[in-house]
């Protein structure tokens, strides 16, 4: 159960999301990071800020705004304490509501919906493979999804975009766990860092039953795997075609985008589309740029194309997709904030 000291705390009205209530709602960046390429400006949150006292880190989530995407260098847990927090996980739509947890590993896209001031979100942060294998060394229950989940994030040469979603409010026990994690780490400074360690040792022992939603892929990468070829893909998005993809994995184009369709369920042509439209999406939410710019940078030779293309899956415009998802009608009480990208029924 979470203290009475560190509920307060959670409600407070930080400096940062007073200055996000004061900007209408717009993101305020106090994690300097910089984009893994400049064309889908996807920062990657770094180590620095968030691990001086140790090496398992509890942070909150600032209301007021939006998180624009965004991967990691750890491995993060959100938990949602209070109301709501509306998430796109590699562009795949979740919702966690009070006792949901979410953990991800490094390859993880994530951003995150506008917070509202009842909406709480508190972060649980391992820094590096070292702490995972320091967590992990005694449990070697190999049809535990969670225990295998983090031993899988320490592997080279294996997936790294797999996360899990739980539901604590089957079993207060793990539920309870997760609380003393925050109410021993929110102000922790170093003292408590061997207690975080064993509460998480205990956490990573939840039942499979606890899932509610996962994306896993255990398998080492080899020459029959399609992830290398999606991630060539997702790097080369601006101009691949699908006989240049074939050509550079040796497959025959034909058997290739049927091997796509079949282990993605959408074809080469719309996941590139998706593909481009996530990133004109986030450029037009954490950026300035015109949309000449985001549709050159998108691979289109004008914004003709960049128009057809929001109006083919968002069926609104490029720009009042930026004034939507910049302005947001409310911050504050029930009312739901629209988000043109995915329904949020």
């Amino acid at each position: 159960m979470i203290t009475s000291s560190i509920q307060k705390q959670l409600f407070q009205v930080t400096p940062i999301e007073q200055e996000q209530i004061n900007n209408n709602g717009k993101n305020v960046q106090d994690v300097p990071t910089s984009p893994e390429n400049i064309e889908d400006s996807i920062a990657r949150m770094p180590f620095w800020h968030f691990f001086d006292q140790g090496r398992i880190a509890v942070t909150q989530s600032n209301r007021f705004s939006y998180i624009p995407a965004h991967k990691h260098k750890f491995i993060e847990m959100n938990y949602c304490y209070q109301g709501r927090s509306i998430q796109y996980i590699d562009d795949k739509l979740i919702t966690l509501t009070p006792g949901n947890l979410i953990i991800m590993d490094r390859e993880i896209q994530q951003r995150i919906n506008y917070a509202r001031r009842q909406d709480i979100l508190v972060n649980i942060l391992i820094r590096d493979d070292y702490e995972i294998n320091d967590l992990t060394s005694n449990l070697h229950d190999k049809n535990n999804l969670l225990v295998s989940f983090l031993i899988n994030c320490t592997k080279r040469n294996f997936p790294h975009n797999n996360y899990l979603v739980l539901d604590l409010n089957k079993d207060l026990v793990f539920k309870n766990i997760i609380e003393d994690i925050i109410n021993k780490g929110l102000n922790n400074d170093g003292s408590n860092n061997q207690l975080l360690k064993y509460l998480l040792q205990s956490f990573i022992c939840a039942p499979n039953a606890l899932i509610k939603s996962k994306k896993i892929n255990f398998s080492s990468i080899d020459e029959k795997s399609l992830y290398p070829v999606i991630n060539y893909m997702n790097d080369n998005f601006k101009d691949i075609t699908l006989r240049e993809l074939a050509d550079k994995f040796g497959y025959n184009k034909n058997y290739l985008g049927n091997k796509i369709s079949k282990e993605t369920n959408h074809t080469f042509k719309e996941l590139l589309q998706m593909r481009k439209l996530n990133i004109a999406c986030n450029l037009l939410q954490s950026t300035n740029l015109n949309m000449d710019q985001i549709s050159e940078y998108v691979g289109y030779d004008n914004h003709s194309s960049l128009f057809r293309l929001f109006k083919s899956y968002l069926k609104i415009t490029p720009t009042e997709y930026r004034k939507r998802i910049r302005l947001p009608k409310s911050l504050d009480g029930d009312s739901l904030i629209p988000n043109p990208y995915f329904s949020e029924n």
